[in-house]
């Protein structure tokens, strides 16, 4: 395994509590669409991209693995690690594929919206699955345009943060 620096370490210790206060806060607002209260506006992605860009596949998976754990003490909920869980890992795998892959010739918006799309429709195939009712996918073209305007948003965030960032908290060797 690579060698991880202290400030690489850090930085990521740094990304984590910022997503999970990020996480917190948006878990205190009630659910915006009634008939999906899985669905969320996910602006800790918006650090899960910086991770993306920053640090890599398997750092992000670490990651990942942290803050999901973090989000399930929270709320002392198995659905909710079940369902962050979903939603994060498929979003994770789509953005990082697009960034790895097709990054530059696709924007950070569009690879944002692709992983938005994928983690809510992730979610849905859970409630599915747990709930035993196919019928849910009906949701689906509701909850697809507000990943959409939801990974739009997010998108534009990491954008900004990965252009107006110091260069010397992002060269982190």
């Amino acid at each position: 395994m690579k060698h991880v620096s202290v400030k690489r370490i850090a930085a990521l210790g740094v990304l984590l509590a910022a997503a999970s206060i990020v996480f917190i806060v948006e878990s205190l607002v009630p659910p915006l669409l009634p008939f999906a209260p899985y669905v969320k506006i996910g602006l800790s992605n918006c650090f899960v991209m910086l991770v993306i860009v920053y640090f890599g596949f398997a750092q992000g998976i670490v990651f990942l693995i942290v803050k999901n754990a973090i989000s399930a003490l929270w709320s002392f909920s198995v659905f909710v690690l079940a369902f962050n869980a979903a939603g994060s890992f498929a979003a994770f795998f789509v953005m990082y594929l697009l960034y790895r892959f097709i990054f530059p010739k696709v924007s950070l918006v569009a690879v944002s919206v692709a992983g938005a799309v994928f983690s809510n429709f992730a979610r849905t195939a859970l409630a599915v699955l747990l709930m035993e009712t196919p019928s849910l996918y009906v949701q689906l073209p509701f909850v697809c345009a507000f990943s959409i305007a939801a990974g739009v948003l997010v998108g534009i965030l990491s954008t900004l943060c990965v252009k107006y960032l110091p260069e010397r908290l992002t060269k982190l060797k």
